[in-house]
């Protein structure tokens, strides 16, 4: 199957928005005016549900917008047994909830596909399409990985099939996600401050499964992963190093430039992720078997650095805030970005907002004013705060609410304080 965009154009894409910090205050103009968030900041402290061994669960959030905070430690397998059994109902459900989803966004987009393609998923679906991927980008998946998901699969009792055909969703889809880093003088303290908005489908099902997975491994090495439950990719993370990082897709890359054998992207951020510092997580992206083309945004807040990676199977750029200036993508002081659009982007409204709040680009403000009003985030929305150690987090409405709005970004956010959960 190929990484290509076009193979699967209907199928709806995760559309990333790196944000950071902004130079001048400058107003925003009439066609980019949006709504803030209205809701003050829930911060009490996440509730403490089940225990198992290698596990505990707890509950976050309020009202209709709680979401899971699962721990987790040992090896690999250990990890992903816990969550199994911490999470059985939640990992037995979302698996095939999933898989119908992928199959009627496939379905749609048949007009458009070859006719191979069209045949095998007449014949298998959307889990040949899955396996397939997987099959593709096993022999590059750390073992550890795969013991995780073995894990998963035999602490819920499911097939162990269905947790790697799931974990596949992203690399299928080109999944992005959207990441804030804003510092030096964007920020009232110069520290870095980092939005991640993803922009997908509100109605996708594994909204339902929210999950912030804290891995705490032998090494002292703890990692928050912002997702859904079952998922071991990813794509919204900071660690206690603290590394921050998401990712957005690179639609316009050139032909060829991406390949279908390698180690899923969601795959590579996590080995990033857990590097101990800017140049060892970008080396690490940089020497990876990588397979689709995408956009990467990691931050660094021992060095308050923060970069945007262009990558593929044959693609590899660095960038910081000097480097990317067009027409509607002003350089902006202390700030690196990419809006939800394809890049280039010709939308002038994240910059003109980033630009509006320069000096004064916290967490909560690019969480709450920013990205609410620029209208970002709609499927899960997370903002971190580097030098408080915390993170804010909000999520797409549940299927069971039907109040309030749809989107992430103006929904409840939580404040979770990441040095307690560390």
């Amino acid at each position: 199957m190929p990484c290509h965009r076009s193979t699967l154009s209907s199928i709806a894409l995760l559309i990333c928005v790196t944000l950071t910090s902004v130079s001048h205050v400058t107003g925003v103009s009439t066609q980019c005016q949006g709504s803030n968030n209205s809701f003050p900041l829930y911060t009490e402290s996440p509730v403490f549900l089940e225990s198992v061994a290698n596990g505990k669960l707890y509950q976050a959030g309020t009202g209709n917008d709680t979401f899971y905070v699962v721990h987790l430690w040992g090896t690999p397998y250990e990890q992903g047994f816990a969550q199994g059994q911490l999470l059985k109902s939640q990992i037995q459900a979302v698996t095939p909830m999933m898989m119908a989803y992928i199959d009627s966004q496939i379905h749609s987009a048949v007009p458009t596909l070859p006719q191979w393609l069209v045949d095998l998923i007449g014949a298998f679906g959307a889990p040949y399409l899955l396996e397939m991927t997987f099959n593709n980008t096993k022999a590059f998946a750390p073992q550890a990985y795969l013991d995780e998901m073995q894990g998963i699969a035999d602490g819920a009792g499911v097939s162990v099939k269905d947790i790697q055909n799931y974990n596949m969703f992203p690399e299928l889809t080109k999944a992005a996600c959207s990441i804030v880093g804003a510092n030096g003088g964007a920020t009232p303290n110069g520290q870095l401050s980092q939005l991640r908005a993803l922009d997908f489908d509100p109605t996708c099902p594994m909204k339902d499964f929210a999950q912030v997975t804290i891995y705490h491994d032998a090494d002292g090495l703890t990692y928050a992963n912002f997702g859904w439950s079952g998922m071991i990719g990813v794509l919204t993370g900071l660690s206690n190093t603290t590394l921050g990082i998401g990712e957005k897709v690179w639609i316009k890359h050139p032909k060829g430039v991406d390949g279908t054998h390698g180690e899923p992207w969601m795959f590579v951020l996590r080995d990033a992720l857990t590097a101990p510092n800017m140049d060892a997580a970008l080396s690490r992206i940089q020497n990876a078997n990588r397979t689709c083309a995408i956009h990467v945004g990691v931050g660094d807040s021992t060095t308050n650095t923060f970069n945007g990676l262009t990558i593929a199977a044959g693609a590899y750029d660095v960038y910081n805030w000097t480097s990317l200036n067009w027409t509607a993508h002003p350089i902006i002081e202390d700030v690196f970005y990419w809006d939800k659009h394809t890049q280039p982007s010709n939308d002038p409204c994240l910059g003109e907002y980033l630009q509006e709040y320069w000096g004064r680009l916290t967490a909560e403000t690019l969480a709450t004013k920013v990205a609410a009003s620029y209208a970002t985030g709609n499927m899960h929305c997370i903002t971190f705060d580097y030098a408080a150690n915390i993170a804010y987090v909000a999520n797409a409405r549940k299927t069971t609410v039907t109040s309030g709005s749809l989107n992430a970004y103006h929904r409840q956010f939580t404040s979770l304080n990441l040095a307690e959960l560390w």
